[in-house]
């Protein structure tokens, strides 16, 4: 359960790190860049969209909205554009009105007087007495380099009051601000039901996919052109609009919104996605010249919204937009007005849920990466990115919802990348860990010297003089018949840590772990000159630190570990010794046994610490340490004389110890001269003075005794040791 929780939690933080990493570099450090990915993947869902569209309506033209086109076979019955007089265009409005047209909108642009007045006055008066014609507005930024100034205020006799609006500053604010009014053909304008602007604004990679609705021009809001034919058609006032930028800009229009206000959403700077509902000549167009020549009857036009524009590719108003790369202006606007007038909008997910979603993305994608391999997750990768992608394009298509792509699909690959960098660098680190691990039981110093000496690793050993160290647990046996096994392991790893930690303190060769019992070598493989010295110091460490340790278990009711450690110096056979493909580097010889047979002796005399002879004979005037006694272990003849080790001699014992020692080792001397009576008065006084000494109540234990079966006259004073 626990491997599953971290598996878990490694997926949830590998998941977020790449979701904030792809938010920091997506959307702060190099929003740009990864916008123009966003928006290709926007032209492909806009194509396939389109695609199906035009299937659906098998070749039938949107009616209701009709292109006069101002195309090539116009410019050859008419003559050069340019030179066309205003007066087509009086005619053309009259005959449309004539028609019953319901709008009318000039994607032409009239910016000055012609020479011919009376065309012009023609036209103005064509625009005025129709009272449903939209003319074309154009701004500009100011370029003082070229004498053309910022313009604080509307051209003279504009009817701007009539003609725009105003909001609060903090609204007209998020608009596009023009510096510039370009048009002088004032009366025209003036004569206007309502005028719009025509400036496009592309993204950086020129392609036209949204329009902005207003433009802020001296501090009054003007209309696009199909804005500009809406207001046209329904009367919009002031008190029908209400704006908020980045959200939407509401219409109170009855007859498209009975119910509601007609919102119309917008980003925060005003600006409207444009919902392409077809390729080039989705509506209907007619030909300016056949209208003009009247070979369209006007009853054709009834109810219906005309545009008046080119596609004629000399007059330069052909547009790139996501599904091709030349597309009619005038066709835009007409796209635009029928986004407005049906409610049909492309709706962008805010910046939040597309964060949200991304998230969520990473995070799956993570986790199933954290708790499986390679040859499962990649197949979740694919299928994630697979279905993702085609929720996304099914979502636009059906419900025109566009879903960021770039950004989760780069989310979804870097949270398996992130996943497979963590398990390859884990495995690195585990692998490190197991080589610090081979070290914490063989200690750094072997691997160091085998580095040095890859003849070690041979078969064989070598004699050397080292000191053996031996540990185990008090009572260990009653501790593991009480304890659970999981709680036994716990507590035990959390014991030999200490130990281990002291042994290689001190640059011992921590030889193994025998259950409860721990076999070091000081001054092996690498040659000490003060082994036993090292192994003494060991000893105390470890003594003093499970002291600490003790109060600690205490409090928390663990069981309180005591070791009794067994150190002898003396000859040994140290090397690699196993089978040719598997040994240990460890020591073997009557030196080693020793030191265990001690490690037990402490059991016989209360003590924690016993060293033997040869180990006391190097290490005695550092320690203060006391004799024991004089044993013979089980298997051997000769007799070993033992020390406890107490303190090193740098620390000052207390007099209580001092005295304690003093009656021991006088009792000591009575009890070999067999003299029980007073030696056990001896060893009697060393107890008034130290209740717990061991070694005191064990010889005045065997005083009783002796004094009941006296030894035979031979006796040497050596204690038998009867067990191992």
């Amino acid at each position: 359960m626990n491997q599953i929780y971290k598996r878990l939690l490694t997926g949830i933080a590998l998941g977020i790190l790449a979701a904030v990493t792809i938010i920091l570099f997506t959307y702060i450090l190099f929003p740009t860049v990864f916008h123009k990915f966003e928006l290709q993947t926007l032209d492909m869902r806009f194509s396939r969209k389109i695609s199906l569209l035009e299937e659906k309506r098998d070749g039938a033209k949107v009616e209701d909205i009709v292109i006069v086109d101002i195309d090539n076979r116009s410019l050859n019955k008419l003559g050069r554009f340019q030179q066309w007089p205003r007066d087509y265009y009086a005619e053309m409005i009259n005959y449309l009105v004539r028609g019953g047209a319901r709008a009318i909108g000039f994607d032409i642009l009239f910016m000055e007087r012609d020479i011919d007045r009376v065309a012009d006055t023609l036209l103005v008066q064509a625009t005025k007495s129709a009272g449903i014609v939209s003319h074309a507005l154009s701004f500009s930024r100011a370029e003082p380099d070229a004498f053309l100034y910022r313009m604080n205020f509307p051209p003279e006799k504009f009817d701007y009051s009539r003609l725009s609006y105003a909001f609060s500053p903090e609204t007209m604010n998020e608009f596009p601000v023009a510096d510039r009014f370009d048009g002088k053909f004032i009366e025209l304008y003036n004569a206007s039901k309502s005028v719009g602007f025509v400036n496009y604004q592309p993204d950086n990679d020129s392609v036209i996919r949204k329009m902005p609705l207003f433009m802020n021009f001296a501090d009054r809001l003007y209309p696009s052109l199909a804005l500009a034919l809406i207001f046209n058609m329904f009367d919009v006032a002031q008190h029908d609009i209400s704006i908020v930028p980045g959200k939407f800009l509401k219409l109170k229009i009855p007859a498209i919104a009975p119910d509601a206000a007609l919102e119309i959403p917008i980003d925060k700077k005003g600006q409207m996605l444009i919902n392409y509902i077809g390729t080039f000549k989705t509506f209907r167009y007619v030909s300016f010249y056949d209208v003009y020549t009247k070979r369209i009857p006007a009853e054709f036009f009834k109810n219906k919204i005309i545009l008046i524009g080119a596609s004629a590719p000399g007059l330069n108003d052909l547009r790139p937009v996501p599904f091709q790369e030349a597309f009619p202006g005038v066709e835009i606007h007409a796209n635009m007005l029928y986004n407005i007038l049906h409610g049909d909008f492309i709706y962008k997910k805010s910046t939040t849920i597309n964060i949200f979603i991304l998230i969520v993305l990473c995070l799956f994608v993570a986790i199933v990466a954290s708790f499986f391999n390679m040859w499962i997750s990649i197949p979740v990768l694919l299928l994630s990115i697979g279905g993702f992608m085609v929720g996304t394009f099914f979502s636009f298509w059906t419900n025109n919802q566009w879903i960021d792509n770039v950004r989760p699909f780069i989310g979804i690959i870097a949270s398996q990348i992130a996943v497979l960098g963590f398990k390859y660098f884990r495995e690195i680190k585990d692998k490190k860990r197991i080589k610090l691990m081979f070290q914490n039981y063989v200690s750094p110093s072997v691997v160091n010297e085998l580095l040095k000496n890859p003849n070690m690793l041979k078969l064989g050993g070598e004699k050397k003089f080292a000191t053996a160290f031996f540990s185990d647990i008090k009572n260990f046996t009653s501790y593991s018949e009480k304890l659970e096994p999981e709680q036994l392991v716990l507590y035990l790893n959390e014991y030999l840590g200490v130990l281990t930690d002291i042994i290689l303190k001190y640059q011992g060769y921590l030889d193994k772990y025998e259950g409860d019992a721990v076999f070091a070598i000081f001054g092996a493989p690498i040659q000490q000159p003060d082994h036993a010295l090292r192994a003494c110091r060991a000893a105390l460490d470890i003594q003093k630190k499970l002291h600490t340790y003790q109060k600690k278990w205490k409090e928390q009711n663990r069981p309180l570990f005591e070791t009794r450690i067994g150190l002898n110096s003396g000859p040994m056979i140290v090397g690699n010794i196993g089978g040719t493909n598997r040994f240990d580097y460890t020591a073997i010889g009557d030196s080693v046994n020793l030191a265990s047979r001690l490690e037990g002796t402490n059991k016989i005399y209360g003590t924690s610490i016993i060293i033997s002879q040869s180990t006391f004979q190097l290490v005695g005037k550092y320690f203060w340490c006391r004799e024991l006694d004089l044993i013979r272990v089980k298997g051997k003849a000769k007799p070993v004389r033992i020390y406890q080790v107490i303190e090193e001699k740098s620390i000052d014992l207390s007099n209580e110890q001092k005295a304690t020692m003093e009656y021991f080792l006088k009792g000591l001397e009575k009890y070999r001269m067999r003299d029980f009576h007073n030696a056990r008065e001896y060893f009697l006084k060393a107890l008034q003075i130290d209740p717990d000494d061991g070694p005191s109540a064990e010889f005045v234990h065997r005083c009783n005794l002796i004094e009941k079966n006296p030894p035979p006259s031979n006796w040497d004073g050596v204690f038998e040791m009867k067990t191992k």
